[in-house]
């Protein structure tokens, strides 16, 4: 059976924190990304954490 993840925020703050990405993307103080950055991006952090097997 899996073991739950720890995570490292709750989700609130998780969500609070993108929203607050969000807002600055939007101000134009952060680059926008586009999906497939978003995805490569996700996808470096899962296997960097072990969660997917590097190829």
């Amino acid at each position: 059976m899996n073991q739950p993840v720890e995570r490292y925020c709750t989700i609130e703050e998780s969500l609070r924190e993108s929203m607050k990405e969000v807002k600055l993307m939007r101000e134009g103080k952060l680059p926008k990304r586009s999906w497939a950055e978003s995805m490569k991006e996700l996808k470096e952090e899962l296997e960097e954490e072990g969660f997917l097997d590097e190829e």
